[in-house]
């Protein structure tokens, strides 16, 4: 059972509560390759009043025609969504389309003599790219950033052009992960801390749900056939990969190691793990 909660991100959902009222919008941070995994369902329910724009950020580690499926999918439902790499994106493409959703609300506060300050909170799962999307929208390294969950633990407001403010919530998830597939794929992708995990089932897992999305990759980045049982398949990558113990048995620790990490960076390739008909019912 996979579930990680620790303290900091309780003060965190404390802390968001505390500041709703001054909060205008929200820029909710998806990871393009598990838009429905990685929504929160305790941000929707806390951000249900407040305009959200959906940012499915390293969509350049994602399959690009399933993110054009989620994009349909979001906008045919009447949500804005963009896809964007946060660490290389276009500042000026994202800022442009903030403000042509934001500027109508600044200007009818114009119209009555207001200089209104738009407030965003920047929120999402750890490791989703919230500080990294703040610090190229501000133009410089304003928020911390990291690679592990958990790098950003306290309240971070950040000026971006005339009217705007940005508010960096640590990442949140939530207290109860009971759909174990999701919480498997915010696994494999970083968002729970590898020290909680048990990370050989999470390889083999991994493994399983590549081969029935992506067999060829399995069989490109690895050389294994993709329709061996997933542990079967597993113990052939570390073999061919030359991790092997004494007596020849797979060192499935650095084997496990990996391949989670290259599916992280993207060598295994661009893969999207979950798209919109087989979670649509969970979404509505």
């Amino acid at each position: 059972m996979i579930n990680w909660y620790p303290g900091h991100m309780a003060s965190a959902r404390r802390m968001l509560e505390d500041n709703l009222k001054i909060i205008d919008a929200a820029l909710v941070m998806l990871d393009a390759r598990l838009p429905y995994s990685s929504r929160n369902p305790d941000l929707d329910r806390l951000l249900k009043n407040k305009k959200q724009i959906y940012i499915m950020n390293k969509a350049d580690l994602a399959d690009p025609d399933k993110t054009k499926l989620w994009l349909s999918y979001f906008r045919a439902r009447g949500c804005e969504a963009a896809q964007m790499c946060a660490r290389s994106g276009s500042r000026r493409e994202l800022l442009d389309m903030i403000n042509r959703i934001l500027r109508p609300e600044v200007e009818r506060f114009r119209q009555k003599g207001i200089n209104k300050t738009i407030r965003l909170l920047v929120c999402g799962i750890p490791n989703s790219g919230k500080s990294t999307l703040i610090n190229m929208l501000a133009g410089q390294a304003r928020a911390k950033t990291g690679d592990k969950p958990g790098v950003t633990r306290g309240k971070q407001w950040i000026r971006v052009g005339d009217y705007m403010e940005l508010l960096d919530c640590p990442g949140l998830l939530w207290p109860r992960l009971d759909d174990q597939q999701s919480a498997l794929r915010l696994a494999y992708t970083g968002a729970i801390n590898d020290d909680t995990l048990d990370k050989e089932e999470l390889a083999v897992s991994l493994v399983g749900d590549l081969a029935a999305l992506y067999p060829q990759l399995i069989v490109q980045r690895y050389g294994v056939p993709a329709e061996l049982p997933p542990d079967e398949a597993f113990d052939a990558i570390c073999i061919k990969r030359g991790f092997v113990l004494k007596g020849g048995r797979p060192d499935r620790l650095r084997g496990a190691q990996t391949i989670i990490n290259e599916l992280r960076s993207g060598r295994i390739g661009r893969v999207t793990l979950e798209q919109p008909q087989n979670t649509e019912e969970h979404l509505d």
